[in-house]
């Protein structure tokens, strides 16, 4: 384990290392290359043992939060783990993001069951929204609840 510093993230309490982990090269073509799950699992572990303990990802990803689950999960108390919500589940990067009530309920569900835990410490959205869209579509609302 490193000396890698920790800082509180915002208002949130969570204390995450200064230096995180982007998962989206994890979840290979078309965003990024191709990678083995054994080679992914050794990277993520290497993460962890690094004391890096900021794990960012998203349901857009490809397999990269299938990976989480599969390495990691076992350790999940040693990392912050953070993923996006308004990408549809089994559609590719670059589809589009859908904010509706259901559409979020759906990732959010998808993400703990893919990544095999029971709670998710963060939950952004995948793209800026405007006021308008966060309460016509119920995509704030849902998310809070």
């Amino acid at each position: 384990m490193s000396d890698i510093e920790r800082r509180q993230l915002g208002r949130t309490g969570l204390s995450v290392s200064v230096l995180g982990f982007g998962a989206m090269d994890l979840g290979g073509p078309p965003a990024a290359n191709e990678i083995s799950d054994k080679d992914a699992s050794q990277v993520l572990n290497t993460v962890l043992d690094s004391g890096i303990n900021f794990i960012d990802t998203a349901i857009c990803y490809g397999t990269s939060e299938a990976r989480i689950g599969q390495a990691i999960s076992h350790r999940r108390k040693e990392y912050i783990l953070a993923t996006k919500c308004g990408c549809q589940p089994g559609r590719p990067m670059g589809a589009p993001n859908i904010h509706t009530t259901a559409n979020i309920r759906t990732g959010v569900e998808h993400s703990l069951h893919t990544m095999r835990t029971d709670y998710l410490d963060i939950v952004q959205f995948h793209q800026s929204l405007d006021r308008k869209t966060w309460e016509s579509e119920g995509a704030l609302d849902e998310l809070l609840r």
